[in-house]
């Protein structure tokens, strides 16, 4: 007995070590160096949801290409939405023309019919922690262009703001998308003020994203063709007076930077506040599309597998042809992904919780932005906990 006894100890110690081990990934920062953690998720059912109340917290990963579309975005995309009723819409075949193309007016019009609220400048500083979280915790936010983890708390703009990436200075006349959180991202102070107003691009007179360590050139031309799409923000769109150099470098960073966890993640996120999500991040074949260009064969998208699937079947529907995206996940059944027209609102519930997880890969008890319970502490209580116990039975 006096052998198990510390046998038992010791392995009640090394627990509270081994938890205490993850204390990092739980605690707030100022600013430390971004983070290299992937999630490894492969297809939808994959994914392990954390929320708070209503809101997602973003799951994803930075430069881990996503190769599936989440559950959410599959709903989203359903009949008359579904990718291909919608890409048999005409796109423009030039540039300046593409804002009056059938494909634009359809993509626009799904974007906009989609959303239920729209975000205010200063509420948006206390969502990022949803949007903008590391690995659904929501006490670690990334900075946009360099990756590095700031507090998810608002202090004030002490240590971080909200960056316009479209700039407000090149606005759309009524000031609507201006405050939209899929446009808006939390970066340190000194990343916002090297940008400044400057279009994305390469070369003298542009700012090039990737300048702060980070590849996120695709990330921000997706945002580009929302907010020039959604909020028809179609005048300033070009050169240098405009926010992206040219349609070239668009569509080539786009390719050179694909889609990854992250944006997947944080599209899942914003849905869960606004309703709608970013097309571009979800289907990236649109952009081509959208100006009468070939999609390049070998780009790989998320929606790429499930597509190859669905025409392999000869399936009507790309939400029903892929085994991967309606196996379920948690407690979610394949009629959740069936529906036509899920709102992430009113069926978030059906996912982790933050007060309950179903899942053994969750890391700690979460209560939204304002804390949560250390899992360290927790484990060096039970350690305590199981040794009194066994002193008390000698």
């Amino acid at each position: 007995m006096k052998g198990l006894r510390k046998l038992s100890a010791v392995l009640a110690v090394a627990f509270a070590f081994v938890l205490g081990a993850v204390t990092p990934f739980m605690a707030t920062s100022n600013a430390t160096a971004a983070s290299s953690t992937k999630t490894g998720y492969t297809k939808a059912s994959d994914v392990v949801y954390v929320q708070s109340g209503k809101y997602i917290a973003n799951w994803g990963a930075r430069d881990e290409t996503c190769v599936f579309l989440s559950k959410y975005a599959v709903s989203f995309y359903t009949g008359s939405y579904a990718y291909e009723s919608m890409s048999a819409n005409a796109g423009g075949t030039t540039q300046s023309n593409a804002p009056s193309s059938a494909l634009y007016t359809a993509l626009k019009n799904m974007m906009s019919s989609k959303q239920t609220y729209q975000t205010s400048y200063s509420a948006t500083r206390d969502k990022f922690c949803y949007t903008d979280c590391i690995m659904s915790n929501y006490s670690k936010i990334s900075s946009f262009y360099s990756g590095t983890t700031i507090s998810g708390t608002w202090d004030g703009g002490k240590t971080w703001n909200r960056e316009h990436t479209w700039p407000n200075s090149k606005g759309d006349a009524s000031g609507n998308g201006e405050n939209d959180i899929m446009m808006l991202r939390p970066t340190s102070v000194k990343e916002n003020s090297t940008r400044g107003n400057k279009a994305y691009g390469e070369g003298s007179g542009f700012y090039d994203p990737n300048q702060e360590g980070q590849n996120v050139r695709g990330d921000c031309a997706r945002i580009m063709l929302f907010v020039y799409t959604r909020w028809g923000n179609t005048g300033s769109m070009w050169g240098s007076g405009g926010v992206i150099q040219s349609l070239n470098v668009l569509l080539r960073w786009m390719q050179e930077d694909p889609v990854d966890t992250w944006e997947m993640g944080r599209n899942d996120a914003v849905q869960s506040i606004t309703g709608t999500r970013n097309v571009f991040v979800d289907y990236p074949e649109y952009a081509w599309l959208l100006f009468g260009k070939q999609v390049p064969a070998n780009y790989q998208t998320p929606s790429k597998s499930s597509r190859q699937q669905t025409d392999s079947s000869n399936s009507s529907s790309s939400s029903n042809s892929s085994s991967d995206l309606n196996s379920s996940s948690g407690s979610n059944s394949s009629s959740d992904l069936n529906s036509s027209d899920v709102d992430v609102n009113s069926s978030v519930n059906s996912d982790v919780s933050v007060n309950e997880s179903t899942s053994s890969t969750s890391t700690g008890i979460q209560f939204g932005c304002a804390g949560e319970l250390g899992i360290s502490s927790l484990g060096i209580l039970l350690a305590a906990g199981f040794c009194y116990y066994l002193k008390k039975r000698k």
